[in-house]
């Protein structure tokens, strides 16, 4: 599934390491023919805690190749604000674009790619193939979500994590929880292989990781009935990508229950609202991004969206709305199907894909580390 799970460590810290640490870049600047105004922005300088492993700033691209495929969440959702910021001029600068606020001109100005030839006033969309458009225009949804999400957030009341010893509202279900997070905690300690994982019933995505604290767990209360499901993702959102999670249970009748288990293939994530997105990839090269609530101790399907060139190479989104007719589990792919199953799919442009995938924001979870 992670086209680019190697690169993203390597990406981010090299990007935000701009003139030793010291230089400050702004927070926001948006699509347009002249973004001087939302330049003009500032914001953080860059983070020195990131180390550049002596890899040289020439060879930084926050996404590479992100001009012959359609990223998806989990390729921004790890990222910051300034990150993000990057991500999007990047296509820009690609193109050749210079910038007014000199903080982002001497950024890519150290990008040993960078060729910036076009006065910012010449610069039109037309210059960009659809894959950029498509992800330009994405990153700017998912900027905008995302500031709506914490404006909305600002004065809301945190769920309760359910931390123990954190104060009276602990949920109850914690003590059943207990074994799982010590018998991941052991098997990160003593470095067990994936075939071990596979034979305790555990996810072995974990045997990837190098240390207890790589791994993570929380309880959050996913249907609001007031008990609280169990977590468990890596605590570094670089690696997949914010709201990530291998494993999310509940409990049954008394006992905790496995109710989703990502591989390589097809992650869960958590988002703000509760919403858990499932992303598949498959062989062909076309996903999909399944959204479910979590109700009745399962998972029930809201909507699915489906990116598939097979089907339309300029406009290959298509979304499913009426899922309760759906079979269980991913769908096998739009293409190839006859008439008939083609109908369920309803196409829709990528302006109206990129507002499904932007309307649900990957959460902070923050897993606490195992030890």
């Amino acid at each position: 599934m992670m086209k680019n799970t190697g690169l993203r460590l390597t990406a981010a810290a090299l990007a935000l390491m701009v003139a030793a640490g010291t230089q400050a870049v702004p927070a926001f600047a948006v699509q347009s023919q002249s973004l001087s105004a939302q330049e003009a922005d500032t914001a953080s300088s860059a983070r020195s805690r990131r180390e550049l492993e002596g890899q040289s700033m020439n060879s930084v691209y926050l996404l590479p190749d992100s001009d012959t495929y359609y990223i998806s969440e989990s390729d921004i959702s790890w990222m910051d604000d300034n990150e993000l910021m990057l991500a999007r001029n990047e296509f820009y600068a690609r193109r050749g674009r210079k910038f007014v606020t000199k903080s982002i001109q001497d950024y890519f100005n150290r990008q040993g790619w960078y060729n910036g030839t076009i006065d910012p006033d010449d610069f039109t969309p037309e210059m960009f193939n659809r894959y950029e458009q498509a992800n330009v225009d994405f990153i700017v949804a998912y900027e905008t979500k995302r500031k709506e999400v914490r404006a909305q957030k600002k004065n809301e009341p945190r769920a309760h994590t359910g931390i123990s010893g954190s104060g009276p509202d602990v949920f109850e279900e914690e003590a059943q929880y207990t074994e799982i997070v010590d018998l991941y905690g052991d098997a990160l300690h003593d470095s067990w292989s994936e075939d071990d994982y596979a034979v305790a019933g555990m996810n072995g995505l974990a045997s990837g990781l190098e240390s207890p604290e790589d791994l993570g767990y929380v309880y959050k209360d996913l249907d609001g009935d007031g008990n609280g499901e169990l977590l468990i993702g890596p605590t570094d959102p670089q690696l997949y990508g914010e709201g990530a999670v291998f494993e999310i249970y509940t409990i049954d009748d008394g006992l905790a229950v496995e109710v989703a288990a990502s591989d390589e293939d097809d992650f869960y994530y958590v988002c703000e609202d509760n919403t858990i997105r499932r992303e598949v990839f498959l062989e062909d090269g076309h996903w999909q991004i399944d959204y479910y609530d979590f109700k009745d101790g399962g998972l029930v399907c809201k909507e699915i969206l489906v990116m598939d060139e097979g089907m339309d190479k300029e406009d290959p989104w298509f979304l499913v709305e009426d899922v309760e007719n759906q079979e269980s589990g991913h769908l096998t792919g739009v293409s190839g199907h006859g008439e008939e199953h083609q109908q369920e799919y309803k196409a829709i442009s990528y302006e109206e894909a990129s507002g499904v995938r932007a309307s649900y924001v990957a959460e902070n979870l923050g897993l606490i580390p195992l030890e």
